[in-house]
């Protein structure tokens, strides 16, 4: 009987700490790529942001991953980004494609099929290598998503930076474009 019990509380143990790590917002669920042109990044004044250079020295293709997740989650890396699908996340199997459009650049394009499971039961982790960022600049380093409602480049609330991995961590509630930013200072 005690063999039985350990399981579900391990669970739900890491299910409390994955919850107490990632923070909730209610942001829009549709994807939406930049129509501006260079990063089409912009700050809350109106004036031009500027997008870290996380990547220096990379190639410039695009890179795309797909892979198929269910209910027990999983990863998927491409670039400099990882998608972690805790489980239980999902309530159904679903495609997702995880898409950087430009190396030297931190902007991932996330999306997921069928678009009804664009909603998580629990938050989605998004994780940046920022290997190559300036320490100084890690240390503020956030992730924000393109708001299609304005158009405008918006923090994701809850982001975690860790100095000892060199990494920028979202919980996300939907898929999107998301970039690495640090308060429009350049990284490079």
């Amino acid at each position: 009987m005690l063999g039985r019990i350990r399981f579900p509380r391990g669970l739900a143990l890491s299910l409390i700490v994955l919850l107490a790590a990632a923070g909730c917002s209610n942001l829009p669920t549709q994807p939406l790529a930049p129509t501006q042109s260079g990063s089409g990044a912009v700050t809350a004044d109106g004036q031009p942001a500027q997008v870290l250079g996380l990547f220096e020295g990379s190639n410039t293709s695009t890179t795309t991953k797909s892979k198929v997740i269910g209910v027990l989650g999983g990863s998927v890396s491409v670039g400099n980004f990882t998608i972690v699908v805790p489980p239980l996340a999902l309530t159904q199997t679903a495609t997702i494609t995880v898409t950087q459009p430009d190396l030297a650049r931190p902007v991932v394009n996330l999306s997921i099929s069928p678009a009804s499971a664009n909603k998580f039961l629990l938050p989605v982790l998004l994780v940046a290598n920022a290997s190559r960022m300036d320490r100084s600049l890690l240390s503020v380093a956030y992730i924000s998503y393109l708001n299609p409602t304005t158009g405008k480049w918006e923090a994701v609330p809850g982001c975690m930076v860790s100095l000892l991995n060199l990494t920028v961590t979202a919980p996300l509630s939907h898929f999107s474009t998301y970039r690495v930013e640090s308060g429009g200072k350049a990284g490079w």
